[in-house]
């Protein structure tokens, strides 16, 4: 029965799974194996057993969290020193928070807690509330939304006091995908029987204004809607990024949506801290997105120093970040850079904490 349940559970998985990345789904499903070095006051006749699982997890939008997972876990006719054997089914709700090391590869951690159904106690291996954390990798494969991802945790036992150690392999398939609200145009019913007008006064007779309410004094093409030149759904009168390329996703103000990139070095130093790494790849998957985008960098420092030296420090901080944009797939025509040196502070160079505010690389994106 459990065979045909997973088997059932993979082919249903697949028949979902799409070429899409896995964070365009809402849910994710992991079928997983597992080892278990058990604790040995457990009595067990082998102290690593097998165990098989199967979890849910739910993905988290504007959260610290990235998941919430609910995962179901059972071992079959483990055997006792003493003689005879018994099953143990465990469940857990754990916390998943991912960060992200390549554009594929992506570490993680979870936390959480649990309980366990010993079907035969013997000794210490009895039924009981669990903890358990632990660390892993997950791989997301091309195209289809799925990832391979191993971990390894400890499990705790509140009742029995027991200490385990799972290390696991799953393959994590994608459910739910998420799709944008579709905008419907409502086009007027026009009543022919009443006398033609232009009751918004756009110049456009009521039985030929498609946009029937226009806002007063806007310019209208000769449907009575308002001109929207750059063709990005926004209409002039509320366009802030008039020019934008064709083709590009804009938000409500009809600008490419994009990250505040600001990068904060050391004393005269130009490396990169892996702290802003997450921020780098957001910045270059806005780039991918929207093909048609450039950006440029700019490179700052402290006043401390001669005027010289920090001109040429600013130049080779914006460079080290055009270096690291280059290594996540981003042409090097698309990235400009310029330097500043410490003509440009943001902050007081009098004080430690204004100095560290001013050693900066931005990123603008070119709408």
């Amino acid at each position: 029965m459990k065979k045909i349940l997973l088997t059932s559970t993979l082919c249903v998985s697949f028949m979902f799974a799409q070429s899409a990345p896995s964070s365009n789904y809402n849910y994710e499903v992991t079928p997983f194996a597992a080892g278990i070095l058990s604790d040995s006051q457990a009595n067990l006749d082998d102290d690593h057993y097998l165990n098989g699982g199967i979890s849910l997890a739910k993905n988290l939008e504007e959260s610290f969290i990235d998941q919430v997972e609910l995962a179901i876990m059972r071992s079959e006719s483990i055997e006792y020193k003493s003689g005879g054997n018994t099953n143990v089914n465990r469940v857990f709700i754990n916390a998943v928070k991912k960060l992200p090391l390549t554009e594929k590869l992506a570490a993680y951690g979870l936390v959480g807690a649990g309980y366990q159904d010993v079907t035969q106690e013997k000794k210490d291996n009895d039924d009981s509330a669990l903890l358990n954390y632990g660390v892993g990798l997950r791989y997301d494969l091309p195209y289809y939304g799925i990832a391979l991802k191993g971990d390894v945790r400890h499990l705790f036992g509140i009742n029995d006091k027991s200490n385990d150690f799972m290390y696991t392999v799953g393959l994590a398939m994608p459910l739910g995908k998420k799709y944008p609200e579709k905008i419907v145009a409502k086009v007027p019913v026009v009543n022919e029987e009443i006398e033609d007008g232009d009751d918004d006064n756009d110049g456009v007779l009521n039985s030929k204004d498609l946009c029937p309410n226009t806002y007063p004094g806007a310019k209208v093409d000769e449907n009575g809607c308002e001109l929207d030149d750059d063709n990005d759904g926004v209409v002039n009168r509320l366009d802030k990024c008039p020019d934008t390329s064709p083709g590009v996703k804009v938000n409500k103000d009809g600008c490419v949506a994009t990250i505040d990139l600001k990068i904060n070095f050391d004393t005269d130093k130009t490396i990169i801290k892996p702290k802003y790494s997450g921020r780098l790849h957001e910045f270059a998957k806005i780039l991918k997105e929207n093909s048609k985008l450039t950006a440029l960098i700019e490179g700052h420092t402290d006043s401390v120093g001669t005027e010289e030296y920090n001109e040429d420090l600013s130049a080779r901080r914006a460079a080290s970040a055009v270096k690291y944009l280059e290594k996540l797939d981003i042409d090097p025509s698309r990235l400009e850079s310029t330097h500043y040196g410490e003509t440009q502070p943001i902050a007081s160079n009098a004080t430690e904490e204004g100095r560290a505010e001013n050693r900066r690389v931005i990123g603008l994106i070119n709408q």
